[in-house]
């Protein structure tokens, strides 16, 4: 049965009839998503375009996750529902669960987004390579590769998951009901990943099904957090965004991700059926 905001024993109440509302919370991703864009640029200005192209997004979501927490100490309708939101799952995740929902999102990812929309991409702008984030070679890593890295995975999954599903759902649920709550926030948060803003709104939507599923941010953190580790370039991230730019219009180029995208399918209705909302 799918959570409601007014589940006896764990009311959202703080929140939802609070003074914050909606756009609060979006101005706060606008501004985080502002100082973070500006912060990156010049922190990363005269690197090699390998480098950079590898530190720019991760020092730029690691700032981000930090701004938008602060705020959250801030706020103190925030800060109340922080046990609620943190609270133990309403029922046992049950690992094949959670293993369906994580093969869906890489399928996804890896699958699906790649050779649907970025390989096209390529074949009629090979220029945009760099922009959609591919690189020829991968930099040599050093420690503030793994620092930043370390703000990717912890901060960014907890700030994403807690701004856009713990607040941003929960207020638009109480709302417009929970699919447009769902909706609503899975767009916002595409809109915030710029270019792969596609790529994003669909992992948004399969977040809210799992937030959804255990009343609880800490399986789709968990999620979260090793998804963004495995684009990490030494994981999987040198496999799917180390091409040779050269070559980038050679179909060959995406074969693994078509296998992948093939898995998609019957895998996200795996999911579906275990995470589908019941009402």
């Amino acid at each position: 049965m799918t959570p409601s905001l007014e589940m006896p024993g764990r009311p959202k109440d703080v929140l939802v009839r609070g003074a914050v509302r909606a756009w609060h919370v979006v101005f706060i991703l606008l501004v985080a998503y502002v100082v973070a864009e500006v912060a990156a640029t010049k922190l990363t200005q005269g690197l090699d375009p390998t480098v950079r192209g590898q530190l720019y997004p991760l020092l730029n979501g690691s700032i981000n996750a930090l701004i938008a927490l602060v705020f959250v100490l801030i706020v103190p309708e925030f800060r109340r529902s922080l046990p609620i939101l943190f609270a133990m799952p309403s029922s046992k995740p049950r690992a094949t669960d959670l293993m369906w929902a994580f093969l869906a999102m890489l399928c996804w990812g890896y699958g699906i987004y790649l050779t649907a929309f970025l390989a096209p991409l390529m074949q009629v702008k090979p220029e945009w390579f760099t922009a959609m984030g591919f690189h020829d070679t991968m930099a040599p890593l050093g420690a503030r590769h793994f620092a930043i890295a370390f703000g990717s995975v912890l901060l960014a999954p907890i700030a994403e998951e807690l701004m856009n599903r713990g607040f941003l759902m929960n207020l638009w649920i109480a709302r417009w009901g929970v699919w447009g709550g769902v909706i609503a926030s899975s767009i916002v948060f595409g809109l915030f990943h710029r270019q792969h803003a596609l790529f994003a709104a669909v992992m948004g939507f399969a977040f809210a099904l799992v937030y959804l599923k255990y009343d609880s941010l800490w399986p789709g953190i968990a999620m979260h957090a090793a998804y963004n580790l495995l684009v990490f370039d030494p994981l999987l991230g040198q496999v799917v965004w180390v091409k040779n730019h050269a070559s980038i219009q050679d179909l060959s180029n995406w074969i693994p991700e078509m296998i992948v995208a093939v898995l998609f399918f019957p895998v996200a209705y795996i999911f579906w059926r275990r995470f589908r909302p019941t009402r």
